[in-house]
């Protein structure tokens, strides 16, 4: 009876042992399959070189169309993009300097509050794993007086390696309007961007702007602008800002049409 006991006692124990280890290994955080967030980059265009307009005096034989073309092309999205995502982009900021905390199951949470114009926000995003190549995230936002109505703003997959990341964006939390993907090959350099507008049933469901960065390239940036009234193809330097255009609709022909460098003015000329 005693060995029973004995037997019974150590029996009890190692299970309560086995089921110790069980909880402590799932709620351990396995450090090596946490996420870094991918860049700012992944996310947000560079429109810089498109920021402002090239100016010609008064009187000036020399005309700049080309890059004026240019810059009102550009400058649709670069005002649109910025508006939609305003609020994400800050928010996303905060949550590249913060520490994530593990909520098990292969997930993570950054958890922070931000200003914007005056107004206090919480934000949480979440990033989970989904195989050993990608992981995805989701942000709701609230405003910081009504914490526990917030809104998912955006959501997105990226790869552990970042050379691919898509996000998506939302207006009411349900309502997608703008998807985006992201490429790098950090060998090269070489990077992409596309912002497509697919908001429901709208005039503009569908156009898109993609942005390219090829170093290797004499023209080692460019645009590609798709409306429903045609497309726009931009390419320029990045050193020398000097450029060249094609769009059939404005120009009437399907043929580029050229842009000097900045120290000259900008101002149109043939192209080689």
């Amino acid at each position: 009876m005693k060995n029973y006991l004995k037997i019974s006692r150590l029996v009890s124990i190692s299970m309560a042992l086995i089921v110790l280890v069980f909880f402590i290994s799932c709620d351990s955080e396995p450090v090596e399959e946490r996420m870094d967030l991918p860049p700012m980059e992944s996310m947000v265009m560079e429109f810089s070189d498109f920021s402002e307009q090239a100016g010609i005096k008064k009187g000036a034989e020399t005309t700049n169309e080309n890059f004026l073309h240019s810059y009102v092309s550009v400058v649709y999205w670069n005002l649109a993009s910025t508006i939609a995502m305003a609020i994400p982009v800050v928010a996303y900021g905060h949550a590249l300097q913060q520490e994530p905390e593990y909520l098990g199951d292969n997930t993570w949470e950054w958890s922070f509050d931000f200003e914007l114009n005056g107004v206090s926000y919480t934000a949480t995003l979440t990033g989970s794993r989904i195989n050993n190549e990608e992981f995805s995230m989701e942000m709701v936002i609230a405003l910081a007086a009504l914490p526990g109505v917030g809104m998912k703003w955006f959501d997105g997959v990226a790869r552990y390696d970042h050379t691919h990341v898509t996000w998506n964006l939302f207006k009411e939390g349900t309502i997608e309007v703008l998807e985006t993907e992201w490429h790098k090959d950090y060998e090269t350099n070489a990077a992409d961007l596309r912002y497509t507008y697919v908001e429901p049933e709208q005039d503009e469901t569908g156009s898109y702007i993609m942005f390219k960065y090829m170093p290797e390239e004499v023209y080692d940036a460019s645009y590609t602008i798709s409306l429903t009234s045609g497309t726009t193809e931009i390419q320029w330097n990045t050193i020398t800002k000097e450029g060249r255009v094609l769009d059939q609709v404005k120009f009437g022909k399907a043929e580029w049409h050229c842009w000097d460098s900045k120290a000259n003015g900008l101002v149109d000329r043939v192209c080689d």
